[in-house]
């Protein structure tokens, strides 16, 4: 259990994609959270489109916003039934429904006719129990699961379970086979939303890249914090180098050296040489380096622009980490390593003038923008985010 370690958090990721030809999903979920509780409510809308929109959209802000008010499970999903849309033509005012509330390193997972949610223990399924009541003829499934570090939780919708119907899987991607499919991934090493990614594209593999349902996958991880050190510029007085990298260096977490002007200085302060990494780089981004002690050693501006577009593609569309994946450039690398691994960044910012910058378009300015952006992409991902300027 977990319960106060602040060495752990709540990490969580998704991905979700549309029925082919349909522009809105039918999907919507919702976070409310606050410093001691989360919670996520997963809703799919009958049908697909617009109207499925409204609905999963209406289910999962109505659910969410009163059971954070502590009012009473029957009553939300009563008040839900009661303030649905009719469907015209079906006569029906209908969305499934996953809620995950996480208090205090314990779950509470309410399912009503949503694929049931996977949870994995060090790699492979926990069975967990749940009671059965019944509100307005709606079979509800309560449980409750005392949380561990490294324990994963999986919500899907059933777009993902009937991925591939008379395609590559006839009878859909069912449930055993999906459970087996994480088993075999090697989990602990994998962000919530790589986990995400993977039974997505897998989803859209067996249905040939062209889904018949709306498919999305939310994911939770209870894991340990990865802090990473980045050192971006010189600091601005020369006489204060041993000072600020004597900082850089004492604090815990995988560092970072950005700039060759920077590097140079690291590597005059560890007495260690900076070699090259020949070929490590491609025609956009230049080749990374090396110096005993230093995690990662990039060069600076180019390097840093790269990544931000990296990661507000990432931001866009949460697959996007799979191609990252591909790529082996300096970008991608270190894109990845803020993504996947860092839970808190601490930004350390050189105000040092480069002259290797004058007279182009690479100013101060230019390099403390990229540098804000870098931030604001990275807090929006859930990270927690210190600039420090040195």
């Amino acid at each position: 259990m977990y319960e106060n370690d602040e060495s752990l958090i709540i990490e969580t990721g998704y991905t979700s994609i549309n029925k082919h030809s349909e522009t809105l999903c039918g999907d919507w979920f919702k976070v409310f959270e606050n410093t001691d509780r989360k919670i996520i409510v997963l809703s799919d809308g009958l049908g697909s489109g617009v109207k499925a929109n409204i609905l999963s959209t209406l289910t999962s802000t109505i659910l969410g916003t009163m059971l954070s008010k502590n009012m009473p499970l029957d009553e939300c999903i009563e008040t839900v039934a009661t303030a649905l849309p009719m469907c015209k033509e079906r006569r029906l005012a209908y969305s499934t429904f996953t809620v995950l509330e996480i208090t205090n390193g314990q779950a509470y997972l309410v399912q009503y006719d949503n694929p049931s949610a996977i949870i994995l223990r060090e790699g492979k399924r926990l069975s967990y129990n749940y009671n059965v009541h019944f509100v307005n003829e709606k079979e509800i499934h309560e449980s409750r699961i005392i949380l561990q570090k490294d324990d994963i939780i999986v919500l899907m919708t059933d777009g993902v379970t009937n991925a591939g119907i008379g395609k590559l899987a006839k009878n859909g991607w069912q449930h055993p086979e999906i459970i087996a499919f994480l088993e075999r991934l090697d989990t602990k090493q994998m962000s919530a939303s790589h986990i995400a990614a993977q039974i997505v594209n897998c989803s859209l593999t067996l249905s040939e890249d062209s889904l018949d349902d709306d498919a999305t996958v939310f994911v939770v991880k209870v894991r340990s914090r990865e802090v990473v050190n980045m050192l971006v510029g010189p600091p601005e007085n020369k006489e204060d180098d041993n000072k600020v990298l004597k900082l850089f260096f004492s604090k815990n977490g995988k560092t970072v050296i950005c700039g060759g002007s920077t590097a140079s200085v690291v590597s005059k302060y560890l007495k260690k040489p900076m070699r090259v990494i020949q070929d490590s780089g491609n025609e956009e981004v230049p080749d990374m380096a090396s110096i005993e002690g230093v995690d990662y050693v990039t060069e600076g501006i180019i390097t840093l622009k790269k990544v931000v577009e990296l990661i507000l593609e990432f931001s866009k569309n949460q697959m996007y980490c799979l191609n990252i994946f591909k790529s082996k450039d300096p970008a991608s690398v270190l894109a990845l390593l803020l993504i996947e691994e860092a839970t808190d960044v601490n930004i350390y910012f050189g105000m040092s003038e480069n002259v290797a910058h004058q007279g182009t378009d690479i100013d101060f300015d230019t390099k403390l923008a990229l540098i804000k952006q870098l931030e604001e992409c990275l807090n929006k991902m859930g990270k927690s985010v210190k600039t420090s300027f040195c």
